[in-house]
């Protein structure tokens, strides 16, 4: 699955996901707001875990119901003969490139949340310790069973009580918190701590993360929003299960929110308790004695949880796949199996509407097939790379592939690379491009140190190991040769170079052909060099217990 797949996929299905959040949200419009919260969290969450489960988890094909009244196309043959080792061409791609795009509008909404959270924390670094604040906030923690203790910090350049830090987390206070009466410090102290046991930050920082992966969908920056507007609701609830009486909070929550008209900064990262958003709401809610306040038991958790998780595998791992189109009564046959590929192991149409088939038969030079071969397709009209391997009957296929001109290669150990050349792959259609490769070159290499004025002994002959591929090839071995001679008026002058020599290993294992491919080497070096390299003896390369002619290439460096 390329990229952009990837993207598509994740945005369709993310749709899927968070509108069973909304419809799950209005049908728990009774419930209490945390329980809404920890949807909208799971839901996001779920975003977040999307690509991943797109990407590793299996998938279970759905048969759609088959296109009646549409005859098979009849599969189109292309025979595929050995190109030159030259890349393929590529037309100018002058599409616009989905995934770039993607990734700055994501580096985008990253920025911008990063440079927030960085100026929250160049603002409050600044914090000093809240002496007359630690002791209500230390009884509350250890009346609500948290701990270790959580920091107050006292800021000037805040007008807002807030929440920072995840790890560490700390309620930082404004300066004119000093002239607060207790009851409203207590129960500033209260809302703050309870972002704190909700682990609300984490889920603040969870809706971030997905509001930057998916920063086109406009869904997910709502779902954000009203996580934001349910998590307030829910800690309000909270605070009024402490005992604190609704009118009087309601008062404390408009008091504070006078400070907005000084503070229009947004603090990101942080959890401001009187943000402008949602607080008429808010009040409503407060003032509403048959509202339900219920916390968020484990067990709803855990159901809210099983819930989002399966929403989330389904469509993560179920694909739909639209079955064969079927010919009408009058029409003729269906297509045949193309050629040189078995009639049971004929490739259908595409599976999948809008998509094409490319299948085909890899051989060896003596007309056997190559199971195991490695055959890669690129799109030259597109972006994705389809690779796959030829079956034990050395038959490879690509199914529901988009339509396109693709570049195919087939590679295996012992051969040469194949570029097939360019192939068509039509809507609806199967396409065969059948492949023969050809015995890889093999090369050798000789360094002549300048201290040597005999020949050497030859030393032991190179290992090569036995490669099966196809029929049995056992590719050749060096088995005698003569090392090169520097010759003595070129070592004493330093002269020194390196001979490349290319020739044909022949049936019987002796070199021909011979001939040295640099022009630019000294003449001497290049005569000492074919001198010695025209008596190495070789056990020449056999495909399918007969032997077979190879190309060469010698290295002979005289340092």
């Amino acid at each position: 699955m390329t990229w952009q797949d990837l993207l598509a996929q994740s945005a369709w299905r993310g749709t899927v996901l968070l509108v069973a959040a909304w419809a799950a949200s209005l049908a728990m419009r009774r419930a209490s707001a945390a329980w809404r919260h920890f949807v909208w969290t799971a839901a996001l969450a779920g975003l977040l875990l999307l690509p991943v489960a797109l990407a590793m988890a299996p998938k279970w094909g759905i048969e759609a119901a088959p296109l009646v009244g549409a005859a098979y196309h009849q599969a189109a043959t292309v025979e595929a003969t050995p190109a030159p080792n030259l890349p393929s061409p590529r037309p100018l791609d002058t599409r616009p490139n989905w995934s770039l795009f993607w990734m700055l509008g994501c580096a985008a909404s990253a920025a911008w949340f990063i440079a927030g959270r960085l100026r929250t924390w160049n603002s409050l670094r600044r914090s000093a310790e809240a002496a007359y604040a630690q002791g209500p906030l230390a009884e509350l923690c250890r009346a609500r069973g948290i701990g270790p203790a959580v920091r107050v910090l006292e800021n000037a350049a805040t007008r807002l009580p807030l929440t920072w830090g995840i790890l560490r987390p700390a309620v930082v206070l404004p300066a004119d918190a000093r002239q607060w009466p207790a009851d409203r410090l207590r129960t500033v102290l209260l809302h703050e701590m309870m972002h704190v046991e909700r682990r609300d930050l984490l889920a603040q920082t969870i809706a971030q993360a997905a509001c930057c992966l998916y920063w086109f969908h406009p869904l997910a920056w709502i779902a954000a929003r009203q996580l934001r507007q349910e998590r307030e609701r829910a800690c309000d609830d909270a605070v009024l299960r402490e005992g604190i009486a609704a009118p009087d909070y309601a008062g404390h929550l408009m008091e504070l929110a006078r400070s907005l008209a000084a503070d229009r900064r947004r603090h990101q990262g942080a959890i401001a308790m009187a943000e402008r958003s949602g607080l008429e709401l808010r009040v409503r809610a407060l003032l509403d004695r048959r509202r339900n306040r219920r916390p968020l038991s484990r067990a709803a958790a855990a159901a809210i949880a099983a819930a989002c998780i399966a929403v989330l595998l389904p469509a993560a791992v179920i694909t739909a796949q639209a079955q064969p189109a079927l010919a009408p009564p009058s029409a003729p046959a269906a297509t045949a199996p193309a050629p040189d590929v078995p009639a049971q192991q004929a490739t259908p149409p595409a599976a999948q509407s809008g998509r094409g088939s490319l299948t085909g038969v890899v051989e060896d030079p003596s007309a056997a097939r190559v199971p195991g071969c490695e055959v890669t397709a690129r799109n030259l009209d597109g972006t994705n790379v389809e690779v796959t391997r030829a079956d034990p009957a050395g038959v490879y296929r690509f199914t529901a592939i988009p339509p396109g001109r693709y570049a195919v290669e087939a590679r295996s150990a012992g051969f040469a690379t194949l570029r097939v050349g360019i192939v068509v792959v039509t809507a609806g259609q199967t396409t065969t491009a059948n492949a023969r490769l050809e015995i890889g070159q093999m090369s050798e290499s000789v360094v002549v140190k300048g201290p040597a004025a005999t020949a050497a002994a030859a030393p032991s002959p190179r290992a090569a190991g036995r490669i099966r591929v196809g029929g049995n090839v056992q590719a050749c071995k060096l088995i005698a040769k003569i090392d090169p001679v520097y010759p003595p008026d070129l070592k004493a002058q330093g002269i020194t170079g390196t001979v490349v020599i290319r020739a044909i290993v022949t049936k019987e294992g002796y070199l021909s052909s011979l001939q040295v491919a640099n022009t630019d080497v000294n003449a001497g070096l290049a005569t000492a060099a074919m001198d010695a390299v025209k008596h190495w003896l070789y056990q020449p390369t056999l495909l399918n217990g007969e032997p077979v002619e190879v190309l060469t290439t010698i290295t002979v460096d005289f340092q």
